[in-house]
């Protein structure tokens, strides 16, 4: 068996056994193929969904010259792991995989794969990955106009990215966002998911290169008139080319005002004519998954955030 021990973006082709290899793939082709067999349950939900990011690390699965499925691989990471009927033998491959994947990989670091679906979930554990203990799952709903009425005792506002000489782009009120987020999340689930736990942990350092002027201008602070505090706000962001909410929080004395539910129907309202569909990433447990619902999001399949080979293995 001839097994390449080193990862490079030159390489085109690498052996994982006698019988199996994978090869690089255009991104346009694979990503077809990805829309298809990936899996249908979670495509049907992201009709628009595309699977052809210009990327490096798209592969054909090969039995001999035939191609069996489709995967991404880079050094501590895969994903997007598809099979074409009639193969069955996903179990075998998978582990070829893994075994590739610890040549390529930093050994300090965790191999990952995330937003593992139910239906790969079991392939993922009988190969050696450990779930982490998250489950979420994305909701959406089409964006709408709304009439959107606030208290007069709030002060609406939207954030400002500037961008310095050496191109790096932030928040201007970033300590503000930072103070609100760290109030309203710290110490819950959604913040140990994300492992934020001081407040310099919550500062949105890396939110202005996954956004653009109109989802910046949908996004949302609120101020207390009366305090000037930043009580409220709602981020939004690009995830697959389409707008999704990248974080909304309320702080806790300032809840039950039906916040949460005007921020989400100004960006659905602002976004209407760009964006057809609004998204968010919800996590099992989180109480405002009522505000959602209520407010027409609708749920997708359930997934496990990620999976992980540990870094002692």
């Amino acid at each position: 068996m001839h097994l390449i021990n080193s990862h490079t973006e030159d390489t085109c082709l690498f052996h994982l056994s006698d019988e199996y290899s994978i090869q690089r793939a255009e991104p346009e082709v694979w990503g077809i193929f990805c829309s298809i067999y990936y899996n249908m349950r979670y495509n049907g939900f992201f009709r628009e969904e595309k699977y052809n990011t210009p990327k490096k690390n798209s592969f054909w699965i090969q039995k001999g010259d035939r191609k069996i499925g489709g995967v991404r691989m880079e050094p501590n990471k895969i994903y997007h792991l598809f099979f074409i009927p009639p193969f069955n033998d996903t179990f075998e491959v998978l582990k070829l995989l893994k075994k590739m994947l610890i040549h390529w990989s930093d050994p300090t670091k965790p191999i990952k794969t995330f937003e593992i679906l139910p239906d790969q979930v079991d392939l993922y554990a009988r190969a050696g990955f450990w779930p982490d203990e998250f489950r979420c799952r994305w909701m959406h709903r089409p964006t709408d106009h709304f009439e959107v009425h606030w208290d007069e005792n709030f002060r609406v506002d939207y954030p400002q990215i500037e961008e310095n000489e050496s191109g790096i782009k932030r928040f201007t009120k970033e300590d503000e966002i930072a103070r609100c987020d760290f109030d309203s999340f710290s110490g819950s689930i959604e913040a140990a998911r994300r492992k934020k736990h001081s407040i310099d942990d919550f500062i949105p350092s890396e939110d202005p290169y996954y956004t653009n002027e109109l989802l910046v201008k949908a996004s949302t602070l609120v101020y207390d008139k009366h305090t000037g505090q930043l009580v409220a706000n709602c981020r939004l962001c690009l995830q697959d080319n389409q707008a999704a909410v990248y974080s909304i929080g309320v702080i806790p004395s300032y809840r039950g005002r039906g916040l949460a539910t005007l921020m989400l129907k100004r960006a659905l309202s602002i976004l209407k004519e760009d964006y057809p569909i609004l998204r968010l990433y919800v996590m099992e447990g989180n109480a405002a998954e009522s505000v959602y619902v209520n407010l027409g999001f609708v749920a997708g399949v359930q997934e496990i955030q990620s999976m992980y080979i540990p870094v002692h293995e």
